[in-house]
């Protein structure tokens, strides 16, 4: 996944600057393992901690410093002693592969202080290839990849380009059988399920900035599996 890659640099950055020292850390909080998750589910995360300090801490904001993490709810002032709860959805939509999420709390003094949620998100949809590349692209010139998709638990797929995607990239999508033992050598023929794909450039659009590298994000929808993000990235350069 390529957009579930993204950090929030700015919240990122803020958190670095402004983190005070372990030593000085008045929370201890529960280690958080999700485990695996599928990708497209939403979870109720939960992250229980405790103020051992002698000081009342009061918080202005909770905030995940990368994407997933939404609409928190805690609690605003925490006594010393004080068990506490900070409650989250994590949507894992844009997420693929182990993640370590910094969850990070803000007191009114501008002071961070960070727990952590670890996991793993599995994107139900395999597809051969995620990076296609373009070489060097001159307007007009025509391009056409040919890869597979499918699913490890031997489902079959619908799959279709976004309305956004269409714009730019047209795709041909016929049924096969597929032996996947060997990812390097896949071959028609096999046992799984798999829709072969022909992708091919429509027309680019041409950026107005002068850029000359091209990078571009190709979307399908899956009818089985609405909530994933089944994408990929096609690279190259204008010639």
């Amino acid at each position: 996944m390529f957009k579930l890659f993204f950090f929030l640099l700015l919240s990122s950055a803020f958190a670095m600057q402004n983190t005070a020292s372990k030593a000085d850390n008045p929370f201890e909080f529960e280690a958080v393992d999700l485990g695996l998750l599928q990708q497209g589910i939403k979870k109720n995360v939960e992250i229980k901690g405790k103020n051992i300090s002698s000081q009342t801490i009061e918080l202005e904001s909770v905030f995940d410093q990368m994407v997933g993490g939404e609409n928190f709810i805690y609690p605003q002032k925490i006594t010393p002693g004080q068990n506490f709860k900070i409650n989250f959805t994590l949507n894992t939509a844009y997420m693929e592969g182990d993640f370590f999420h910094n969850i990070v709390l803000v007191d009114t003094s501008g002071t961070a202080w960070v727990a952590s949620v670890r996991g793993s998100v599995e994107n139900p949809i395999v597809f051969s290839e995620r990076i296609l590349d373009l070489g060097y692209y001159k307007k007009g010139v025509k391009k056409t990849w040919v890869f597979y998709v499918w699913n490890a638990e031997n489902k079959p797929l619908s799959l279709k380009l976004l309305p956004e995607s269409q714009k730019e990239f047209k795709a041909e999508f016929s049924n096969v059988k597929l032996d996947v033992r060997d990812f390097e050598n896949l071959k028609e023929g096999g046992n799984t399920p798999a829709v072969k794909i022909s992708l091919s450039v429509a027309e680019l659009e041409t950026p107005k900035n002068g850029q000359r590298s091209i990078r571009k994000i190709v979307s399908f929808v899956c009818e089985n599996f609405p909530n994933s993000t089944p994408e990929l990235l096609v690279t190259g350069y204008w010639e």
